[in-house]
């Protein structure tokens, strides 16, 4: 399933929703269903080698904006089914990437990918 809004584009082997839409701000809800989720950052740093991994996660919840000038998004990884069970977050510029979201056979592979790749 591929989802496109303004810049933000995501790729996704699972079922997205749409659970809040303001004129500002669009939450979708990615359920994982209590999947290992790793996270692999291209390009990230020299302080970690590929990706970080997060256990037992229920669901993804991203935060983006509905402004074109604003393409910064935060990505929460959710314990529970509670928009306030957040485990951790962090906020990417996705304004030159684009999201995928893959069913592994063991775990959930998230992936920012370089727009030019696509």
């Amino acid at each position: 399933m591929i989802y496109e809004k303004n810049n933000f584009k995501i790729n996704s082997d699972f079922k997205l929703k749409e659970i809040q839409k303001d004129k500002y701000n669009v939450d979708l809800i990615i359920d994982v269903e209590y999947r290992c989720v790793n996270i692999y950052f291209n390009n990230f740093t020299k302080l970690v080698n590929y990706r970080v991994q997060f256990p037992l996660v229920k669901s993804i919840l991203v935060r983006f904006c509905n402004v074109n000038e604003n393409n910064i998004c935060t990505i929460h990884l959710l314990s529970d089914s509670g928009i306030y069970s957040s485990m951790a977050n962090f906020e990417i510029d996705y304004s030159k990437i684009y999201l995928e979201v893959c069913r592994k056979d063991f775990f959930v592979s998230l992936t920012m990918n370089d727009e030019e790749d696509n």
